[in-house]
């Protein structure tokens, strides 16, 4: 056979190899992400998922979102004052401490495949599409258990400014920008390596081994489950305190001027596309989203006009509307209410629902 022959043969014989290599490890990783267990994960995530997995079939009402929800829903109390309105409900709050979109949709995924039959309504809190994680996070499992091609995906586009129609096609002028560092990307370049990165090393199993003996040998204390899930074991951690009186003026000044931009701030296409993804998925299984907009000064500015969710946004951000909920006597800070301020939200939260079940709005 001559030289040429015999090289092209052996070079095609090592893609072709290098090529089935490369499908067998591919399908070994994702063989064993459909195995593992549900990864270790702090802040209450594992504890308040194996809680949930063990009890699904309870409750026909899911809260889920941040710290937001975490310390301000009591389902014990949005439970009593829709059956005492003749709408009994059972609810849990899956609230985790910082813990946004593009966290909230995964989590909520995971939960839904859980197949809990009597679930009706999903409660989201509705908030912007987070691509920044603190660079002393960035390196813990919390910062990489979610990050699948369809979260991260999202924020990629976010970054680059690439719209979410199917063809991806990020803005040239943007490109420039984060590869020359210039105006506010500087920082830009190093999250797409991040977040590309977390992809890979998510797919590929990364730090899971442990899960293993975490799931045949660890087991929930009931100190461990109080902690995360409250002494009713319903998810709901309150929070008592209050502000200082310097805090208290602070928090007044960064009112009026919170107030001053009050429902300017759309939300981007990317987190609206995440809340479509949410909705379908609750759908699917035969639940109602509901989209929840919290009393916090950050989200003040939040535009709930013609929003694009397919879904009720129920929000609470108008200060004028509740002004019960910005009192400083009743803030823990600009984010977070007193335990009084929590319980009443969530009375608040329960009415609502109820009127808009009544009149037939939510759909």
């Amino acid at each position: 056979m001559p030289p040429k022959a015999t090289q092209r043969k052996s070079l095609i014989r090592a893609v072709t190899n290098s090529a089935i290599a490369v499908i067998a490890f591919l399908i070994t990783c994702i063989g064993l992400r459909a195995l593992l267990p549900f990864p270790e994960i702090d802040a209450g995530v594992s504890q308040k998922f194996r809680f949930f997995a063990a009890h699904k079939d309870e409750f026909d009402t899911l809260f889920i979102g941040s710290s937001r929800i975490y310390f301000q829903i009591s389902p014990a109390i949005f439970d009593r004052v829709t059956q005492e309105s003749g709408l009994p409900e059972h609810s849990f709050n899956f609230g985790i401490g910082g813990m946004y979109l593009p966290e909230t949709a995964y989590l909520l995924e995971q939960i839904l495949n859980l197949k809990p039959r009597n679930l009706k309504w999903v409660f989201i809190e509705y908030d912007e599409l987070q691509t920044k994680w603190s660079p002393e996070n960035q390196t813990s499992r919390r910062a990489l258990y979610w990050a699948d091609w369809k979260r991260v995906s999202l924020v990629l586009r976010k970054l680059t400014d690439a719209g979410t129609a199917p063809l991806w096609l990020p803005e040239p002028a943007k490109l420039r920008e984060i590869v020359l560092r210039q105006k506010d990307e500087k920082n830009t370049r190093s999250l797409l390596t991040f977040y590309v990165t977390q992809v890979e090393r998510n797919y590929t199993n990364v730090s899971r081994a442990s899960d293993v003996l975490d799931y045949f040998l660890s087991r929930d204390t009931k100190e461990r489950r109080k902690r995360y899930l409250g002494a009713a074991s319903d998810g709901y951690l309150p929070r008592a305190g209050g502000m200082s009186p310097s805090h208290t003026e602070a928090y007044e000044r960064g009112l009026v001027t919170a107030m001053a931009q009050a429902g300017t701030r759309p939300l981007s296409p990317y987190a609206v596309e995440a809340y479509r993804q949410c909705a379908t998925e609750v759908r699917n299984i035969g639940a109602t989203p509901i989209f929840l907009i919290t009393p916090s000064t950050t989200q003040i500015d939040i535009a709930t006009e013609r929003t694009g969710v397919p879904g009720v946004v129920m929000a609470f951000n108008n200060p004028q509307a509740y002004p019960g909920l910005y009192r400083s006597d009743v803030r823990r800070d600009g984010q977070h209410l007193t335990k009084s301020g929590a319980e009443e939200f969530t009375r608040m939260v329960a009415a609502n629902f109820v009127e808009l079940v009544r009149k037939g709005g939510i759909k």
